[in-house]
C-alpha cells in the first residue's frame, strides 16, 4: 500500500473508507465493477420463516449460489465474467501505473486473483478472503 500510486475500491461505503483509512493522501477511485458478490434470496416463504443466525444464512445461501441458484442477485457465471474484466483493468492500470491496488472484498478479490493467474500474473496460491487481509501479485519481468 505504500507504493501505491493509485488505489482502486467498489463503490460500497466500507471499501472507500478502508482505503482512505489506510493510505489518505493517495488518489482514490471507486468502480462497481470491484463490488462483492451478493447472496441470493431465498426462495421460498417457508425458508424465510426459519429462524437462523446470519452467518448460517451466509453459507447456506452462498452454497445455494455455487450450486447455481441465484434469485435476486449477478450468477456465479456473471461474477466471473465481471471479475475477467476487472482483472484485465486491473492489469492495464498496474501497466499504467506501475504499482496499483485495490481495497475491495473477500470472495471477489478470490475471483479476480484467479483471472489475474489466468493471465500470467504471479500471486499466492490461495488469495485470503479474510478481513484486512492482502495479496500481493505481480508480473515477471
Amino acid at each position: 500500500m505504500n507504493t501505491a500510486n493509485i488505489v482502486f475500491t467498489s463503490d460500497l461505503k466500507r471499501a472507500i473508507d478502508s482505503a482512505k483509512f489506510l493510505k489518505p493522501s493517495v488518489k482514490i477511485i471507486s468502480n462497481p465493477i470491484f463490488r462483492e458478490t451478493e447472496i441470493p434470496i431465498p426462495f421460498s416463504k417457508l425458508l424465510l420463516g426459519l429462524k437462523l443466525h446470519s452467518s448460517i444464512w451466509a453459507v447456506i445461501l452462498r452454497f445455494l449460489w455455487f450450486c447455481g441458484y441465484s434469485n435476486g442477485c449477478e450468477s456465479l457465471k456473471d461474477a466471473k465474467r465481471r471479475a475477467e474484466k476487472a482483472s484485465k483493468f486491473l492489469a492495464a492500470n498496474a501497466n499504467e501505473h506501475k504499482n496499483v491496488v485495490l481495497v475491495g472484498h473477500g470472495f471477489f478479490n478470490m475471483l479476480i486473483g484467479k483471472e489475474l493467474k489466468k493471465m500470467g500474473w504471479k500471486g499466492k496460491k490461495k488469495v485470503n478472503t479474510t478481513h484486512w487481509h492482502a495479496t500481493i501479485f505481480f508480473l515477471d519481468a
